[in-house]
């Protein structure tokens, strides 16, 4: 009985480590793995040909953190995303960053988070939207820039 346990928690120990190294990325809410570079996102972008979102947010942001818990955990989101590169920059500890693309909260002069870029694999931007979009808008929103439109 006693190594059943040890390879039942053996199992639950290797599906967890597996789920977290999941696309390289930190995923949240076992869903969208989020990179943390946009210098590595752009590599990624030119080999697979995949856009590249760039979702720029702060851990005090509340309209960030109801995008999390609402639309980036949404299934049709996370679906979407899997068509894209995904990187998330937060603000604060990616100033640089941020101030580089335009996209720094408004306590650092910028035009306001959450606000997510989308890029081409050239790095060219395709589109920039700022402020809480739910899933149905996201998912409409992530549709355009996949298709062109």
């Amino acid at each position: 009985m006693t190594s059943r346990r040890i390879l039942a928690a053996l199992i639950v120990t290797a599906a967890i480590a597996a789920s977290a190294c999941t696309g390289g990325g930190q995923t949240q809410n076992g869903g969208i793995p989020w990179g943390h570079s946009i210098d590595e996102a752009l590599a990624s972008a030119r080999q697979t040909g995949k856009p590249v979102m760039i979702d720029f947010m702060a851990t005090w942001c509340p309209p960030c953190h109801a995008m999390e818990d609402s639309t980036f955990s949404d299934s049709t989101v996370i679906a979407k995303a899997a068509s894209f590169v995904t990187v998330r920059i937060d603000v604060d500890k990616q100033q640089d960053v941020a101030v580089a693309y335009g996209s720094n909260a408004r306590k650092y002069d910028g035009i306001g988070i959450p606000n997510i870029l989308f890029l081409d694999r050239e790095g060219t931007e395709v589109r920039h939207i700022v402020g809480y979009y739910g899933p149905v808008q996201l998912a409409a929103v992530m549709d355009s820039v996949l298709t062109g439109e």
